[in-house]
């Protein structure tokens, strides 16, 4: 459940009970209101409510009022608050001397039934998920739908109306002066009634809600073919306050996208002959133009998609609002906040920003140094579950077979690795008034970042694991550590590391065939790295040879991460480093879920925040990474 501080228009409770009642002769007839019986409630624009009573706030003496007239005129009386059962009371006295006053008394002496609205504002509410209890005015309850439960609010009015709210609610008026000489007639109870915002804003408010709901849900063609039958469900769970805005907009975007094995075609031929191209891909190479990444949008979506890009004229980021809503047939608002809003609620400019930020975001994500790559074998799972990584070597050399012999069986020895993919990822926003001040740094300044900090973690949590040598994986016993003094790197020492790395064999000491492909240093050896892969010559002892024999023996890697002992500790060092084989020998493992190596962005839909528009998506990327087998790597520790 989460707790929300609210600034909100009053709600106006249908009362469940108006009882207007005579005392002596020379007193002021007297009114009790049961404003709320502690029950929930159903309340446009909200839903389901709760109020807790106990978080009610008055004044001691709270006007009553006749119709919501705040006129003087418009004074019946006064009265106080009370909670007795679990139920909002209030007693008060017909005190005014207006007009306003005199008809509520005439009426009930008359036996009209007068109701009452109670208008209370919202301090602070609590969301309750579907199927939660929650113990409230002495009572437990649950909806199977979710409700909001109103734990502070602030008595505002009372009034004496003559027709309720809500055509349901049930309320009886009881006057004494002068009817049939009794002392008073009792109210007839009823159950808490339904409350209801203002009625205009009600009314305002629900035109608006299904105006959004029925253009979410327009076909973009003659109809929605097979999925009909979901979009009526969908609709009607809409319109029963069910599920919101943004869940249907989600829903509905799914539904789009598998009924439309190609996406809606905008042919924007005029003056581009031939020229035919999805709207979703044009706006995103608008866009994309838009914000300074023309070669980016050309090499992602071709010439053609420019050409159309660039009729469209998206000169203002509004052009591309006010254009997806003329795509789709929608009527265009005049008032920008307006306009943001409908164009986001379309199919088009979601899918467009969507396709923008992932095109920015992967390109930040290529930019990005990948030295693992170089060293790490690639696989693909297809769940999160823990998966075995294994090695297999035979144990038997190849037998000679006699003509017309039988071949024997040889056998295998497995050496397994555990590794499982993990999801990271966050959250991208664009406020409302990005799009309004044409401002679309969030691609540059955010979507790129974002490309670039996807390829950072998994690089840092690759370079942590194996710094971290998990298992003594690089160890004297496994014949790939090397250490002391004359490990610094040299081409002695280089020489010394390959040698040990072809050196490695299987456990019935049969030769791998290991070659060392990868050299891999910290920036501080960089320059060393070079003159001992790029030196033809070197200083020998005297009549010593002179070339340099492991010149190019392997390519180079810098890698930043192997020195950083900030952020590594104690493992980083600017002296170590390391030798490996090529990937597919499997030294390491950085698996994929699905085989996906880049992040995926997906649009999360409109902010639920009632005082914020603005538009999320998520971008999340699943990996892991592992250490595997030992014989294809080498660690120097390039000091004593």
């Amino acid at each position: 459940m989460s707790t929300t501080s609210v600034e909100t228009k009053s709600l106006l409770l249908a009362a469940a009970e108006v009882d207007v009642r005579a005392g002596e002769a020379s007193a002021p007839p007297r009114l009790r209101i049961v404003a709320y019986s502690g029950g929930p409630m159903n309340v446009g624009g909200w839903g389901q409510i709760v109020i807790d009573v106990a978080g009610v706030e008055a004044s001691d003496r709270v006007a009553i009022l006749a119709d919501h007239d705040q006129r003087l005129s418009g004074v019946v009386g006064h009265g106080s608050v009370s909670v007795e059962g679990g139920s909002l009371v209030v007693d008060g006295t017909v005190t005014g001397v207006g007009q306003a006053a005199k008809d509520v008394v005439d009426l009930a002496r008359s036996g009209f039934a007068l109701q009452a609205s109670v208008g209370l504002e919202p301090l602070e509410t609590e969301r309750v998920a579907a199927g939660k209890k929650v113990n409230v005015n002495g009572r437990v309850v649950s909806t199977g739908r979710g409700l909001t439960l109103v734990k502070r609010g602030r008595l505002r009015e009372v009034s004496v109306v003559a027709i309720g709210a809500d055509r349901t609610t049930s309320v009886d008026v009881a006057a004494r002066r002068g009817i049939n000489g009794s002392t008073g007639m009792d109210a007839k109870k009823s159950d808490a009634g339904a409350a209801v915002i203002d009625e205009a804003a009600i009314r305002a408010s629900e035109r608006e809600r299904l105006r959004e709901i029925e253009a979410v849900c327009a076909a973009p063609g003659s109809d929605w073919g097979r999925s009909a039958k979901r979009v009526a469900e969908l609709k009607a769970s809409a319109i029963a306050g069910d599920i919101d805005l943004s869940e249907l907009r989600a829903e509905m975007l799914d539904i789009l996208r598998s009924s439309r094995p190609k996406a809606p075609v905008a042919h924007l031929g005029a003056g581009v002959r031939g020229v035919s191209a999805s709207t979703e891909n044009v706006l995103a190479a608008a866009l994309l133009k838009k914000g300074g990444f023309a070669a980016l949008a050309e090499k992602s979506f071709g010439s053609c998609v420019m050409e159309a890009a660039d009729r469209v004229g998206v000169l203002h980021t509004l052009d591309a609002c006010r254009w997806a809503l003329e795509m789709e047939g929608r009527e265009v608002p005049r008032e920008r906040d307006a306009l943001v809003r409908a164009a986001l609620s379309t199919m088009s400019l979601p899918v467009a920003l969507t396709e923008s930020i992932s095109r920015v975001l992967l390109d930040g994500y290529g930019e990005a140094p990948q030295t693992w790559r170089s060293i790490a074998s690639v696989r693909s799972v297809n769940d999160f579950r823990e998966h075995k990584a294994v090695r297999p070597s035979m144990t038997s050399d190849l037998d000679p077979v006699a003509p017309g012999g039988e071949i024997k069986h040889g056998t295998l020895s497995e050496d397994a690795t555990a590794y499982r993919a993990n999801t990271y990822g966050t959250m991208l926003s664009v406020d409302r008034r990005d799009i309004v001040n044409d401002d679309l740094g969030f691609l540059d300044g955010v979507a790129r970042s974002l490309g670039r900090s996807a390829m950072r973690t998994l690089a840092d949590d690759y370079y942590k694991m194996l710094l971290a040598n998990p298992g003594s994986f690089f160890s004297s016993g496994n014949g790939n550590s090397i250490t002391g003094a004359d490990t610094a790197l040299g081409v002695d020492s280089l020489a010394a590391a390959a040698t040990a790395m072809m050196l490695q064999t299987d456990d019935e000491d049969r030769n791998l065939d290991l070659k060392p492909v990868t050299l891999l240093v910290p920036p501080q050896l960089a320059v060393r790295a070079k003159q001992v892969l790029e030196s033809e010559y070197i200083a020998a002892a005297t009549n010593g040879p002179t070339g340099n024999a492991v010149r190019n023996l392997v390519r180079l890697e810098i890698e930043p991460r192997l020195s950083n002992g900030a952020r590594f500790g104690a493992n980083a060092s600017a002296k170590a480093w390391y030798l490996f084989a090529e990937p597919a020998a499997c030294s390491t493992i950085v698996a994929f879920l699905n085989g996906r190596d880049t992040p995926t962005v997906e649009y999360f839909g409109l902010s639920t925040e009632p005082n914020r528009l603005a538009a999320s998506w998520r971008v999340y990327f699943d990996w892991g990474v592992a250490m595997c087998d030992f014989r294809a790597a080498v660690k120097a520790k390039g000091e004593a």
